[in-house]
């Protein structure tokens, strides 16, 4: 009677052991191996953590001494000023009102009438192609090297070619566009590499001005003859802007002296 108890505690013992081994052959080796992966990155995450918290206690300390530098009165100046100088090169006149901002690429500029658009040469020696449109045009986009979108008051996409203007194709939207112009932005040391640090553009009424972006000092002021009605983004290959007055474009070259 005991030999048989005794051989089914060791048979059940047993019986474990084999249960045992086939989960682990099974799914033993995918658990340790997940349960490593997942240490793994909690201890890189862990390494992640402590650094970047490092790193923004030394740039709040660089921040606070930079702070303090700026807060000191020197005889000299600390950040030495720029000379840029904002020269008008070109202008054109033309027999219609310019209703937006001026867009660009690489060899043509392109101009918004009411219900039209004007395509001039870079150097705004000729008019390359116009096209006249039933709605009126509220915007333009440059998609890529060869198409342009222009978008109506009618909540309409169209899509032409940039050589010639002719319609590739048109899409009723579903939702309302409006123009987005805006009178400020950044001149940033990506698109102009002469400059010593970023410039913020602003425009208003008949000036143009140039700030300086660490101290918000007035680097340069241009005085346009007329008011000012649109200002182009800042044409990295021409270093230049180009704005418009009434029915007037005129080219604004940004030229620095250091």
């Amino acid at each position: 009677m005991i030999n048989k108890f005794k051989k089914r505690i060791i048979a059940f013992i047993m019986a474990l052991i084999i249960l045992a081994t086939i989960l682990y052959v099974f799914y033993g080796k995918n658990w340790l191996v997940e349960q490593q992966y997942i240490q793994k990155h909690k201890n890189i995450e862990y390494v992640k953590n402590e650094l970047m918290q490092k790193m923004l206690d030394i740039e709040k300390q660089s921040q606070d001494v930079l702070n303090e530098m700026l807060n000191l009165s020197y005889d000299i100046d600390l950040f030495q000023k720029q000379t840029i100088i904002m020269e008008k090169t070109i202008e054109k006149t033309l027999d219609i009102e310019i209703t937006h901002k001026p867009f660009f690429d690489y060899k043509n500029i392109y101009l918004i009438s009411s219900h039209k658009l004007i395509v001039l040469k870079k150097n705004l020696s000729k008019i390359r192609w116009n096209k006249q449109f039933k709605e009126k045009v509220i915007w333009l986009e440059l998609i890529d090297a060869n198409r342009i979108i222009v978008l109506t008051d009618q909540n309409k996409m169209i899509c032409l070619n940039r050589d010639t203007g002719k319609e590739i194709w048109q899409k009723k939207l579903k939702t309302v566009q409006t123009a987005k112009e805006s009178s400020t932005y950044q001149i940033s040391l990506n698109n102009f590499k002469r400059l010593d640090s970023s410039i913020i553009l602003v425009h208003s009424e008949n000036e143009i001005e140039l700030i300086e972006n660490i101290t918000g000092s007035t680097l340069s002021v241009y005085h346009a003859d007329k008011r000012i009605d649109h200002i182009s983004d800042f044409d990295i290959l021409e270093k230049c802007i180009y704005y418009i007055e009434e029915n007037k474009i005129s080219k604004l070259v940004l030229k620095v002296k250091s």
